[in-house]
């Protein structure tokens, strides 16, 4: 199984950063695939001319056309080629967007063949990881009801929301126990991978490795682009 590496580039970003992302289409790749999710007006700048990188998107509407303000459809994410979307980030889930609301854009994305990068994480430490429990149930349910084939691809990414942008990070034990929650969780899904999400950089994602989740969801690194491609390289040796 390929291991996912995902650039989260938030509100970031502007014309020339995007134009010099062609960059990456020079990258030779192993057994690793690259994921660029920038902002929507972005996603016709970046142009993708290697068969380990896709294009994906931060959000994408529960809804496909309708009178929805301000919402991106899945029907005008695939014009642009759009292949993944982050669903669920911890960003959008404060300020108000609830498991249901997830779900319905999980089955919305997998009804138009892109596939979700689900975020699900707890607040703090002590909470543990009934939370994420919780978070991925909801899915799956969401998933089991629509008759969607269970063979479709689905992505969660692990983000423990304490960690994002904090610089603290969990242990391998504790990212590994997440992981394995997660795809017990959803062992119906047969398709299913886990990434690693929350203050990675070019300094610490060595030992990150050695996880046993299938890659990172990388958010402010994905901006320095020389240490992008370094935690590439690494997870692709």
């Amino acid at each position: 199984m390929h291991k996912l590496v995902v650039a989260n580039y938030k509100m970031n970003g502007n014309i020339k950063f995007f134009r010099s992302l062609n960059i990456l289409n020079k990258l030779k790749l192993r057994d690793t695939k690259i994921v660029l999710c920038p902002p929507f007006l972005y996603l016709p700048i970046v142009k993708l001319k290697n068969k380990s990188i896709s294009l994906g998107c931060q959000n994408i509407s529960q809804f496909i056309n309708n009178k929805s303000t301000g919402e991106i459809s899945p029907l005008m994410l695939k014009e642009f080629n759009v292949c993944y979307a982050i669903i669920g980030h911890s960003e959008r889930r404060a300020i108000g967007e609830t498991d249901d609301m997830v779900a319905n854009k999980v089955i919305n994305a997998l009804n138009h063949d892109i596939t979700p990068i689900i975020c699900v994480g707890e607040n703090n430490k002590e909470e543990g990881l009934s939370l994420v429990k919780t978070q991925v149930k909801a899915v799956l349910k969401a998933i089991d009801k629509s008759g969607i084939e269970k063979t479709k691809e689905v992505i969660f990414a692990y983000e423990p929301v304490w960690s994002i942008g904090t610089g603290k990070l969990p242990t391998i034990k504790d990212i590994d126990k997440a992981v394995k929650l997660i795809k017990t969780t959803a062992k119906l899904l047969v398709n299913t991978k886990v990434l690693y999400g929350g203050s990675i950089n070019g300094d610490n994602f060595t030992d990150l490795t050695n996880s046993i989740a299938d890659g990172f969801l990388l958010g402010g690194v994905s901006q320095k682009l020389e240490e992008f491609k370094k935690i590439v390289k690494g997870v692709d040796a």
